[in-house]
């Protein structure tokens, strides 16, 4: 399995130079939705608090329970999927079946008669992929996860941090974007925000656009920190270590409930 992160943030800066606008419509393995995304406006919805009545999904682990939010205002058809999987039981007693030590980790899927860990039993399974301007990568998010381009299947990662993500990095991005005259003073600063955000809340910039960002912790990054913190095997990714999801459940928000005030750990 393939670590899902850019590994060099110059790529980005020049991606982000020369951005289209349009919808999120993959047509090849190297397409990345952040050419598409409009920036000259971005609402950074995961740093806010849930709303009373939002849907959330409750994943009970070995290590304690993670909640999110789920965002099926933006992506609708991969939630819908998501929590009509959770109620049929599917997701429940499957093991996190990789981890990228401290980054992320990745369950939800199941091993086929050949013994290959896939989220489908054929493609019309898929899901095509609903990208986000306002929707990222951040620590906490649940994002999907398919070997097949431009879809998502069963599969689904919680997002921890890239470690090998600096300040020094996020500089040079925002100097490349300094310097390119294509682009608004409005759509620079949303730039040059979000990828402060990165560094200030953690996250996985290299899945950007290449992913459903479908839900977004608001409890539990304790629990994302102890998997993620889990070794793996170096060609595998599995842990060295079995730990379950034993059950995903539906349910609503209720901020008298609920232990945080927001969405993305502060």
């Amino acid at each position: 399995m393939k670590r899902k992160i850019i590994a060099a943030f110059a790529a980005a800066a020049a991606l982000a130079g020369t951005l289209a606008m349009s919808g999120c419509t993959v047509t090849s393995s190297n397409y990345n939705a952040m050419m598409d995304y409009d920036f000259s406006s971005v609402e950074l919805i995961q740093l806010e608090a849930p709303e009373d009545g939002d849907p959330i999904a409750i994943i009970d682990t070995d290590f304690g329970e993670i909640r999110a939010v789920l965002y099926d205002d933006y992506c609708p058809n991969t939630v819908a999927k998501f929590i009509e999987r959770a109620e049929a039981g599917e997701y429940n007693n499957l093991s996190v079946y990789a981890v990228v030590t401290d980054t992320y980790f990745l369950t939800g899927g199941f091993e086929n008669e050949k013994g290959q860990f896939t989220g489908r039993k054929d493609d019309s399974e898929a899901i095509e992929l609903e990208c986000n301007v306002n929707l990222w990568p951040f620590k906490g998010s649940l994002v999907t996860y398919s070997e097949l381009p431009g879809y998502s299947d069963a599969r689904y990662i919680v997002c921890n941090t890239d470690p090998t993500m600096t300040q020094e990095q996020i500089d040079e991005l925002k100097q490349s974007l300094a310097e390119t005259e294509n682009r608004t003073d409005v759509e620079k600063a949303n730039l040059s925000n979000l990828f402060d955000k990165f560094i200030e809340v953690g996250g996985v910039f290299g899945m950007a656009g290449t992913v459903t960002v479908f839900g977004q912790t608001y409890e539990g990054f304790d629990v994302i920190e102890k998997i993620s913190s889990l070794q793996s095997d170096e060609s595998t990714y599995r842990p060295l270590e079995t730990v379950m999801v034993k059950s995903v459940t539906i349910s609503t928000y209720n901020s008298e409930e609920a232990g945080n005030s927001s969405s993305v750990e502060e």
